[in-house]
């Protein structure tokens, strides 16, 4: 029942309050033998009309206090029941963006297991080496590397470019000393000492860099 219902009722109430209370006489000239002769009379039906009247005022009363709260209750139950929606929705939210996530960045593990191993592989690689026979096997390390490189970016992970000369920027840098040079400005890139890499648009692990004085 809304609140537009029970306040109908509450007013139909009121109406029929009014309508049980006594009306004043109209007519001032009644005769006076006549009041005389029916006084008794008249009294008794007063003293009923009376009390059946406070009966009915007093029932009245009980069923206005019982709408009130009514009313108060169907507001209170209005208002738990949009806080239990928005409350259920927030849920709902926080699931689906947990899901996100985990699907985003349920590999981050395993990145983070596995690319120490691979930057040794380009270390060894970019080591200068003359002999053939080494070279043959820098060769297959090449393809190797190049497959987990296109694995890993299908994954959504892949290398922060960072080099030489560029600014050092906290949020994807991390330096491990300052080193006087004058290849560069103060505050740039001086060495890059270990790649960094990004998981979609979160750091897994920060490029390792020296930074000029």
């Amino acid at each position: 029942m809304s609140d537009k219902d029970l306040n109908e009722i509450k007013k139909l109430l009121n109406d029929v309050k009014k309508q049980l209370e006594p009306r004043k006489s109209s007519n001032g000239a009644e005769d006076i033998n006549d009041k005389a002769e029916n006084y008794e009379k008249n009294l008794k039906e007063k003293n009923t009309k009376k009390r059946a009247v406070n009966y009915s005022n007093e029932s009245i009363e009980q069923l206005e206090n019982y709408l009130d709260e009514l009313i108060f209750e169907n507001s209170r139950l209005k208002e738990e029941k949009l806080l239990a929606i928005a409350e259920n929705q927030n849920i709902v939210r926080r699931y689906q963006q947990e899901s996100i996530n985990v699907k985003k960045y349920g590999g981050q593990k395993l990145a983070e297991g596995i690319i120490p191993a691979i930057d040794l592989f380009r270390g060894v690689l970019n080591q200068p080496n003359d002999n053939p026979e080494i070279k043959n096997y820098l060769i297959g390390f090449e393809f190797i590397i190049k497959q987990i490189d296109e694995a890993l970016t299908n994954a959504g992970i892949q290398i922060i470019q960072t080099k030489v000369g560029d600014k050092f920027d906290h949020n994807i840098h991390e330096a491990n000393e300052q080193v006087e040079t004058e290849a560069v400005a103060s505050g740039l890139i001086a060495q890059v000492i270990q790649n960094g890499y990004k998981l979609h648009d979160r750091v897994i692990k920060y490029a390792l860099v020296k930074v000029a004085k």
